[in-house]
């Protein structure tokens, strides 16, 4: 009889915190109005400015990520020049306390510019590597909403992150 009581209550305890899941759904619109907000990014090192803007969000379903293409523009001593593309890459990180999703360990994954010597890429690379470890990984890509009924009561331990359809979907709760 105490089992069969026991059984029960684990049972309606069991979905109970099932029905205190919440799964919000962010589309790959909603991050990129987000993340047009961060940009442009500027780095200044010994006479070198590399600037990151005009990102274009893509949410990849393979590896439930987030990557950002993002133009870039290197100017450098003695009139270089140089514009082309960047690829970052990163999973998302929720911080439960401040209710926001940051982009965890975000990492170049290519770069293509044109016009600026050879020697300079490395350079390049490395400053572009700061500016989003600095700013993507601090700055917020999406935030929960405070007059949203729903994500004030899901505003606790994040279960899950998959990507599908070009759509984020967040499981929160209990």
């Amino acid at each position: 009889m105490v089992k069969s009581i026991l059984v029960v209550v684990l049972f309606l305890f069991s979905q109970a915190a099932i029905a205190f899941s919440y799964t919000v759904e962010i589309t790959e619109p909603e991050l990129q109005e987000k993340i047009l907000k961060i940009m442009p990014l500027v780095k200044n090192k010994f006479f070198v400015t590399v600037t990151l803007s005009e990102p274009k969000v893509d949410l990849q379903s393979e590896n439930n990520n987030i990557a950002i293409f993002c133009r870039v523009e290197v100017t450098a001593p003695g009139g270089i020049k140089g514009t082309g593309k960047v690829k970052v890459s990163g999973s998302l990180k929720y911080e439960q306390k401040k209710y926001e999703f940051f982009l965890k360990d975000p990492v170049l994954e290519s770069l293509e510019i044109d016009k600026v010597p050879d020697k300079f890429i490395p350079k390049i690379k490395n400053m572009s590597q700061q500016i989003i470890t600095k700013v993507l990984a601090k700055r917020p890509v999406y935030k929960l909403k405070d007059n949203n009924l729903k994500h004030k009561l899901a505003k606790s331990l994040l279960q899950s992150i998959t990507v599908k359809d070009e759509i984020l979907y967040v499981v929160l709760g209990f």
